[in-house]
This record gives structure tokens, sequence and C-alpha cells, in this order.
């Protein structure tokens, strides 16, 4: 058996999703006695993305007995403890693969990115529901500098702005989000709300028949819709 072979046909597997196949092939790199950190990573995240984060944990601690200086796998490891809420151990691993990114250039990889960028999201939503404007803005930030792509933080975002009365650049995040992905529903729904807000109402329907052009059982839209009739 060539392991690097095997290895390789399990890597096309796990960026095509097919974690099964991936994990038959990297499982059989460790039974034949080859101890590869990127195997072990992989089986890390592939049992973090299936919510098995004590199996991943271990796959991540082996990684990284293999290569200490395996920065991703540090990030992903304190990522997984935080997840499981040992918090000493993610802050204590997070701080030695800071150390070592410095050291490295700052380089994230977009596992890791997306996994921050979910952790300043959630807390950008507590803070919103507290009613902590300011706060929740500026958790969605830093979640959106990771990962700017995610269209869920862009409409909160602008959700917060729209609440604190900056409906400009809540506009702004709500085209981003659509331009992103044209077919999510909150981004126009919400964008049709604030034109709604500042009596744009011809836009505001505009844009949410549009929402009700691609989302036809959507009652938050038909709801809206209906309290424009008399506006139009």
């Amino acid at each position: 058996m060539d392991p690097r072979k095997v290895s390789a046909e399990g890597d096309v597997f796990f960026e095509n999703g097919d974690y099964e196949s991936a994990k038959l092939r990297y499982h059989k790199v460790i039974s034949a006695g080859y101890a590869y950190a990127d195997v072990y990573n992989k089986l890390g995240l592939i049992s973090y993305n299936e919510g098995f984060f004590e199996k991943a944990c271990g796959y991540f601690e082996k990684a990284l007995e293999i290569n200490p200086r395996y920065t991703e796998v540090s990030l992903s490891l304190a990522v997984t403890y935080n997840e499981l809420g040992k918090y000493d151990k993610a802050r204590a691993i997070y701080s030695k693969a800071r150390q070592i990114r410095e050291k490295d250039g700052g380089k994230l990889d977009p596992f890791v990115k997306g996994k921050l960028a979910n952790l300043h999201f959630e807390t950008g939503k507590i803070y919103y529901e507290m009613g902590l404007l300011e706060e929740a803005m500026a958790e969605y930030g830093k979640a959106s500098a990771l990962r700017p792509d995610f269209v869920d933080v862009k409409v909160m975002m602008g959700m917060a702005f729209r609440d604190s009365g900056l409906l400009d650049l809540a506009i702004h995040e709500f085209k981003e989000a659509k331009e992103i992905k044209p077919e999510y529903a909150p981004a126009g729904i919400n964008l049709g709300i604030t034109y709604y807000s500042l009596s744009k109402y011809k836009m505001a329907e505009e844009e949410l028949l549009e929402v009700q052009k691609n989302h036809p059982g959507n009652k938050t839209v038909a709801m809206y819709l209906r309290l424009l009739k008399n506006k139009v």
C-alpha cells in the first residue's frame, strides 16, 4: 500500500464532503502504522463537523503530538475545547497557537476562521437580544472580518444598524448579503422593511415581491405586502 496515495484519495473525498469514504482511507493509513499529522487533522475536522467533539479533540491532539507546530490544528483544537466548555484549555492552546502563527505570518485556515466567526456571531446575538447594540455590532464586525461571506452575520449587523437608526449602513449590509446569496430571504425581507421605515414604499414592495417569487410560502413577506397595499 502506498500511504500517500491512499491519503490523497481520502483528501479528494474529504473536499467533496464524502466523509465516510474519506474516513475509510484515513483509517486504512493509520491501521498500517503510518502517523501523518494531516490525516489525524482531517479526521478531527470530520468528527467536529459530525458533532463528535471529544473524538475530534483526540484526533487533533494526536496530530499535534506528531507536529507541534501545526498551527491550524492548534486553533481547531482550541475551538473544539471551547465547544466542550474547556475554556482554560482552549485559552492555553490558542495562546500557544497565536505565538506560532505570528512567527509564521498570521494566516488562519478557512475552518478556523469559520468557527471563530461563529463564536463572535453567537456572542453578538446575545448582546443584540439584551439590547446592547454597540456591543452586538462590535462582535458582528469581528465575525464579518473573519468570514465576510457569512450572510447571516451581515443581516444581523444590518438589523443592529437599523435598530440604532443607522439606516444607510443597514441597507448597505442587506444589499451585500443579497449579492453574496441572492435567494437568502432574510436579506431581502430586512431590506424591504428598512425601505418601508424610510417611507420608500415602492422600493420596499419590489424587494418583498422578489423574495415572494423565490419563497412563495413565506408568511412574513405576505404580512408586509399586506401592510404596503395602501401605501403604494
